[in-house]
């Protein structure tokens, strides 16, 4: 399915995607349980199958340096596999993307969720790029769709969220800059900014630590870590750079490119793109 336009967008800047590598530590336990048993011989008796009386162990393998590869296609582009984490775990319902398109919402789409309000009909959609890589686009949604990253430039209108906390990077008329809520029904007042370096950390730790060093916000949060990221200053901007647990996610304003693992959010639906290797 062709998705025009879908190489007029370039990535978007300011952000490196973390690495998802619980999967193939995974796949290669599993790999390694299903070699260690030694291998059955079959001989076969007047036209009947007979196991040997003693399993035979396959021989050594000569010493002539790496074993072969693991086979992959190489003629058509790679099958992606696409989780949809369950609710408070690390793993789910796996679907493997076959097709060039993909998406997301709560009508439509190959990723249905009815029960999650702030998915709109149609949310977001993956197109397989040329060669390699995805391109993960919003479509319009109120609730945006939010990428997990381990650092991001803070520009004016910038929306992140920490844990279970949304917020947008504004400059004030002072020249001073602040976190104001990302949705302007919340009700909680903006945080000023100091100047950076500062930490972002949750509450009720600072009050058992009374120090962590430098400023820190403090967020009525229990999924922030208690120290949870740390705002630095760059050549001509601030960046934020995540130190929790749960992540630093960043809200895109233009389609951005995966040629990596990813983690994505719809709504409150996380899922997590794991392109499969092609490269040797």
């Amino acid at each position: 399915m062709d998705s025009p336009g879908r190489q007029q967008h370039p990535p978007a800047a300011g952000t490196f995607f973390e690495s998802f590598d619980g999967w193939a530590q995974l796949l290669k336990a599993h790999g390694a349980a299903a070699n260690d048993g030694p291998v059955a011989a079959l001989l076969t008796v007047d036209g009947e199958a007979a196991a040997l009386t003693d399993p035979i162990s396959p021989p050594p393998a000569p010493d002539v340096g790496i074993e072969a590869l693991p086979w992959r296609p190489g003629r058509r582009p790679p099958t992606a596999l696409l989780h949809v984490v369950d609710d408070g775990r690390d793993s789910g319902e796996t679907i493997r993307l076959r097709d060039d398109a993909l998406v997301v919402g709560r009508q439509t789409g190959s990723v249905r969720i009815p029960h999650d309000p702030f998915l709109e009909v149609s949310h977001a959609r993956l197109d397989r790029l040329p060669g390699s890589g995805w391109l993960l686009s919003d479509l319009g949604s109120a609730d945006g769709t939010w990428v997990r990253v381990m650092t991001a430039k803070l520009r004016p209108g910038t929306r992140f969220q920490i844990g279970g906390t949304r917020l947008v990077f504004r400059r004030r008329a002072d020249g001073g800059a602040e976190f104001a809520p990302a949705c302007r029904d919340d009700g909680a007042t903006p945080l000023p900014c100091p100047p950076p370096p500062f930490l972002l950390g949750r509450a009720d730790a600072w009050s058992q630590q009374t120090d962590f060093g430098l400023p820190t916000l403090l967020l009525e949060d229990p999924f922030v870590s208690p120290i949870h990221a740390e705002v630095i200053a760059g050549r001509s901007t601030w960046r934020i750079v995540n130190r929790g647990l749960n992540g630093l996610w960043v809200r895109i304003d233009a389609p951005v490119r995966l040629d990596a693992a990813a983690q994505f959010q719809c709504g409150d639906q996380r899922f997590v793109l794991e392109p499969l290797a092609t490269d040797p």
